[in-house]
């Protein structure tokens, strides 16, 4: 019998036990070196967009999700700290369903302040123009890259066009759609993804602005096609009151408001505090300014409903928003006062009656997106008990049905909702 094979054996025994403790605690070791973890959900930053893609409403933004990690510590064995980045995406969903179509990934940046953020400068056609450090459009089918600032200098006329380098020197255009420049000259180019060209262009043939009279700074006004609107106060996306082509004006008026009107209209008027309205209609004629007047004696009420803190809600500068068949707007209204109480969504027909209505669940949206057939709200979903942040909600409304549809930001989850 071999003395030393006891010893061996227990040796051995020793080792594997060792290695089996070795193996078990060196993925943890490895792991809490490599820490990569989620600090907040992602968010949307900056407005949102909308696009067309075969005649399908594309939802189109970038979030942000804020992240750490675990860096070695320079001199030190065991010791690590964690510091903070940003991942962005880009990410289109298809309208109604709200399914993701495409992501992409926009990159990771440390210390994201403001101007290191992406940020879409507007959609032409089928490019979504992007400001990632440098200019670059992305096609909306896949998101994969389809112009830098590159591929369009290939393309310049005569010498290469000394472009913007940062994005306040872009801006997009409507009618036609076209993506322009303010060149570190002075000069204006249309950039254009298609043809990879950059060409001059005459600042005079952009959209005139009540702000200047310099036609340089036309470029400063442009409101691109497809970009949410900003609410800063719910009032500033409704009007109190229109007019049709059949002559006639109607208007949400709560009874002081009847009592006070004036025989010419405001169509922009905003309308405000606490109170309840009803719908009022009178036959208007122009004066000899060509400003509606109306008989304020002749007011009449139209159906019974009293909407709480209502206004017509507006779709373009001095347009509210129109649904035929039947013919009737579309109107914001509460349900209860109160500052938490969401905001309503009600198709009111002309002769008074509520074809649906339908709440946000918003108390306070930051955005409202024209979808074409769909309005969409955008804002922080309502603080639940115990909750330190509201998180990002997205809600949209079809227009003839009153069909609602939201989307957590947070967590991807689109659910189709009862009214």
């Amino acid at each position: 019998m071999n003395p030393n094979r006891g010893r061996f054996e227990s040796t051995r025994a020793r080792v594997t036990w060792a290695t089996v403790i070795l193996l078990f605690i060196l993925p943890f070791t490895i792991v809490s070196c490599t820490r990569d973890i989620r600090d907040k959900p992602p968010a949307v930053i900056g407005p949102l967009w909308t696009a067309d893609r075969d005649g399908t409403p594309l939802l189109v933004y970038v979030t942000e999700e804020e992240r750490s990690k675990s860096v070695p510590i320079a001199g030190s064995e065991d010791g690590s700290r964690f510091d903070p980045y940003s991942r962005f995406h880009l990410v289109t969903r298809r309208i109604p369903e709200g399914t993701v179509v495409d992501s992409a990934h926009l990159g990771d940046v440390e210390h994201a302040t403001d101007d290191r953020r992406p940020k879409i400068i507007g959609i032409v056609g089928d490019i979504v123009w992007l400001w990632r450090d440098s200019l670059e459009g992305r096609s909306l089918r896949g998101l994969g890259i389809a112009a830098t600032v590159g591929t369009l200098m290939k393309g310049a006329l005569e010498s290469p066009a000394p472009l913007p380098t940062e994005p306040k020197g872009y801006a997009v255009r409507s009618d036609p759609v076209a993506l322009i420049a303010r060149g570190r000259d002075a000069r204006f180019y249309t950039l254009d993804a298609v043809r990879q060209r950059i060409d001059l262009l005459d600042p005079g043939t952009l959209p005139a602005t009540t702000s200047s009279t310099r036609v340089e700074d036309r470029f400063d006004y442009l409101v691109p096609p497809g970009r949410s609107r900003a609410v800063t106060d719910v009032s500033n996306a409704m009007q109190r009151s229109f007019l049709t082509s059949a002559g006639l004006w109607y208007a949400l008026l709560s009874e002081s408001e009847r009592a006070q009107q004036s025989k010419w209209p405001s169509g922009e008027s905003r309308p405000s505090g606490d109170v309840a309205r009803n719908l009022y209609r009178v036959p208007y004629r122009l004066d000899d300014r060509k400003q509606p007047e109306i008989d304020p004696a002749r007011l009449t009420p139209v159906g019974t409903e009293r909407l709480l803190q209502a206004g017509f809600l507006v779709r373009y500068q001095g347009w509210v928003w129109d649904v035929a068949d039947p013919s009737s707007s579309l109107v914001l209204a509460k349900q209860s006062l109160g500052s938490a109480e969401p905001w309503d969504v009600v198709r009111l027909a002309r002769d008074g009656s509520v074809v649906w209505r339908t709440s946000t669940g918003l108390p306070d949206p930051d955005e409202v997106l024209d979808l074409g057939t769909h309005i969409a709200f955008f804002g922080r979903e309502p603080a639940a008990a115990g909750d330190v942040e509201r998180l990002q909600r997205l809600v949209w409304i079809d227009q003839r049905t009153g069909a609602r549809r939201a989307l957590s930001i947070a967590t991807g989850e689109v659910v189709p909702s009862d009214r």
